[in-house]
């Protein structure tokens, strides 16, 4: 039986699920493709993603991307300033990539248009006045208060830019929301500050699309490749994370400042593993302290987990829920994080002690559970895994969005 179309457009290629964003968009677009004819729009911005691109295939009738490996956000920045736009709007520019929007929207005869992060927005909003179409955005996260928690912790001859941006995605989010059938966030919390955000008619338009993860996938008895492996210290922690992504250079650089010299005094066998791909500057002069081991990309983040007594995630900016997070639990680990980390996270008893933003109680912690292992006291923390189970698979998490996209004006009783 055939399906309906769905148009699904978003910033990045959605494989491998690999990184935040690209986890939550290849889960929408499996979620998609058991429901609709998935027709994926998408940019490139990785030369190592290009070999991903056929994998697609599976999930959707046809696809289109842009690559954009080469497009600088520094001359973004500058065209925006001519422009007058946000800088996240000009990078994305691309007139090849609206005329293949346009074109497939009416071959195909799609009315059902969503769309995943609010740069991408601009490549249907020829139709948002047109009440044929149901237009849905999923912003996952209030892009302009992650700007503004940028500029307040830059120096102040880069502030300015950071500010400019915050204020021009801020009114850009406004006029989205007055344009789309529904914006989506990924936590109740995202969605109470935007609704707080937004003028009062509008609110009922403000939905929560939660991310999940996979619990078959994460799960402490799955088995993984082990093949070219490096050996793994029999005391450790991870963070994982794409690691050039400002939020998680913050956490990894401010926790081996601030936290981890009272860890390795405690316990100078014990290594940090920082995984993730495509690490800064910053991140890779991180591995010239004491027990810091950079990984750089890794086929598979699960043995580094897996080895480790416990998960860090010393987040400082972010927002929305952390999928390292949500990860880590579901493999029955304990995760020491701050209040940002555990944003829009409903913890299980077991793991609720170990949300701290202090530096000194957070290396407490950490060192309590090495401690713990050292002395072979049993770490129980499967609590962790059913509660992620229970509550974060992803069909249980996208479950309104065939409504969403169904109805023309959708609300919540608030």
């Amino acid at each position: 039986m055939s399906k309906s179309p769905v148009l699904f457009l978003c910033h990045r290629i959605p494989f491998p699920p690999n990184k935040g964003d690209k986890i939550t968009t290849f889960n929408l677009l499996k979620f998609l493709a058991k429901h609709y004819d998935v027709h994926l729009g998408f940019f490139l911005d990785d030369p190592f993603d290009k070999q991903y691109v056929p994998a697609l295939d599976e999930y959707c009738k046809s696809k289109f991307y842009i690559d954009i490996c080469d497009r600088k956000q520094s001359i973004s920045g500058l065209k925006a300033l001519v422009s007058n736009d946000a800088i996240t709007i000009e990078h994305y520019k691309e007139p090849a990539f609206q005329t293949w929007v346009d074109k497939t929207i009416a071959k195909q005869g799609i009315q059902a248009l969503f769309v995943y992060s609010s740069g991408i927005a601009q490549f249907v909003q020829s139709y948002v006045h047109d009440e044929r179409y149901v237009k849905v955005l999923d912003m996952a996260d209030i892009d302009s208060d992650k700007w503004r928690q940028y500029a307040e912790n830059k120096p102040w001859f880069t502030r300015w830019i950071y500010a400019r941006e915050q204020r021009k995605l801020a009114t850009y989010e406004q006029q989205m929301l007055n344009d789309f059938n529904a914006v989506t966030l990924i936590s109740d919390e995202e969605a109470k500050l935007f609704r707080e955000m937004s003028p009062a008619p509008l609110r009922h338009k403000v939905h929560t699309l939660s991310n999940g993860v996979d619990t078959d996938y994460f799960c402490p008895t799955a088995e993984f490749d082990l093949t070219d492996l490096p050996q793994l210290a029999p005391l450790s922690i991870c963070f994982t994370g794409a690691m050039d992504y400002w939020a998680n250079v913050d956490a990894v650089v401010w926790f081996c400042e601030n936290v981890w010299p009272s860890i390795i005094s405690q316990h100078p066998e014990c290594k940090f593993y920082i995984v993730g791909g495509n690490p800064t500057v910053k991140v890779q002069k991180l591995a010239n302290l004491n027990g810091v081991v950079v990984t750089g990309r890794v086929p598979d983040v699960r043995p580094y987990i897996d080895a480790s007594v416990a998960a860090v995630a010393p987040m400082r900016i972010a927002r929305g829920i952390q999928n390292k997070v949500l990860e880590a639990m579901a493999m029955a680990k304990p995760v020491v994080m701050t209040t940002m980390g555990q944003e829009g996270i409903e913890m299980p008893s077991v793991q609720q002690p170990f949300v701290l933003d202090d530096a000194a109680a957070f290396g407490e912690a950490v060192n309590l559970l090495l401690n713990q292992f050292k002395s072979q006291e049993t770490l129980d923390f499967s609590e962790n895994r059913t509660w992620i189970v229970d509550r974060y698979g992803w069909d249980g998490a996208l479950r309104t969005l065939p409504s969403m996209l169904a109805a023309q004006d959708t609300k919540d009783n608030l």
